[in-house]
């Protein structure tokens, strides 16, 4: 296994993770699993970015990797600071916009590996 297909698994491992944890806490069951989803986010979000480093390095357009990079930080800013974005009834445009950030980081991730993929000969 390459480095590139590592990044790639950890961030559909972390992604799936992050979802069923968002789902309990988004039910308001798992109160007390906050930080770990903060922390497996963290973790995928540096898994975005080893991805977007090892496409770069060989030889990809920058675009896609800058993309990525940049949601990345996107991502965690947002998932930071969204408890404080509109709170009350409307918060649940809040919750829904953090699902959408948290799909998007885990697309560019697929995205990224199928990049590589390419570039390395591999079938998409």
């Amino acid at each position: 296994m390459n480095a590139l297909t590592a990044a790639g698994w950890t961030v559909r491992v972390t992604g799936l993770a992050l979802i069923a944890l968002g789902l309990l806490l988004w039910a308001d069951v798992g109160s007390g699993v906050r930080s770990i989803h903060m922390l497996i986010g963290m973790v995928l979000v540096v898994a975005l970015a080893a991805a977007a480093l090892l496409v770069l390095r060989a030889g990809a357009r920058p675009i896609l990797p800058a993309i990525a990079v940049a949601w990345g930080l996107l991502t965690i800013a947002f998932g930071l600071t969204q408890a404080q974005l509109l709170p009350g009834d409307l918060h649940v445009v809040v919750q829904v916009a953090h699902l959408v950030v948290g799909l998007v980081a885990i697309g560019l991730g697929e995205a990224l590996a199928a990049a590589g993929r390419r570039g390395a000969g591999v079938p998409a």
